[in-house]
């Protein structure tokens, strides 16, 4: 288990071990009682694809196409694919013999490009000596809910006596309250949550659960808030 550094709103701390909580397997597909699969196969090679044959036949290409199906190769078509490798390629579809330089993009609310940027390596933040904390933003599960979308979900545990009466009063605190408590890392206690080298920063909420002597605690992870529409005059 990964383990990182919570401090509660009492600025008492522990390291707390998490694991990913991940969604009950699909339901098995099957076909006449036999499970349904799937797999690739080629669709078209690089000479029939619409740019090449578009380069090929010109303005006569409607007319090939009906005459000779040029974009079928059936040596080629409907070959299953087995294993492939990784191959980049520049924009004139040639293949790159080195690696290409990565830039960062920066883009604002509404998509437009704002800069470009040698990229920055960013650490994780959540396992560091200074602890993730409380922030004063609580909200109503309800609200939280519909005002985020959660990507992932992870489940904090006790390893041992200590750590679950940390754990387990922070659940039934969050739980007799009905709110999600928002966490942020650094010395300010606003930085978003990094869990890896150059990993996704994520808004995390607290949110707690408990039944008698039980507990549960769910950290909501998100980078993506929903927002209402201004309305046209």
């Amino acid at each position: 288990m990964r383990t990182l550094h919570l401090a509660d709103q009492d600025s008492r701390d522990a390291f707390i071990r998490f694991v990913s909580v991940r969604p009950p397997a699909a339901p098995e597909r099957v076909a006449a009682g036999r499970p349904v699969g799937q797999r690739r196969f080629i669709a078209a090679g690089d000479a029939n694809t619409h740019a090449a044959l578009l380069e090929r036949y010109g303005d006569q290409l409607s007319q090939a196409l009906l005459d000779s199906d040029p974009d079928v190769d059936l040596e080629l078509v409907g070959r299953p694919i087995e294993r492939t490798s990784t191959v980049y390629l520049d924009s004139q579809q040639h293949i790159l013999r080195h690696a290409p330089k990565v830039v960062e993009v920066i883009l604002d609310p509404s998509g437009q490009e704002t800069e470009r940027r040698d990229p920055v390596d960013r650490a994780p933040n959540v396992a560091e000596h200074l602890p993730i904390r409380f922030t004063r933003t609580r909200l109503k599960r309800a609200v939280a809910v519909r005002r985020f979308v959660f990507a992932r979900r992870l489940q904090l545990w006790h390893s041992d006596g200590l750590t679950y009466e940390f754990l387990s009063g922070i659940a039934q605190q969050l739980h007799d309250s009905d709110e999600m408590v928002m966490l942020a890392g650094g010395e300010s206690a606003k930085d978003p949550l990094i869990f890896q080298l150059n990993g996704l920063p994520w808004r995390a909420f607290l949110e707690g659960r408990t039944i008698a002597e039980g507990y549960c605690l769910l950290l909501h992870l998100s980078n993506l808030e929903l927002k209402t529409l201004p309305l046209e005059p």
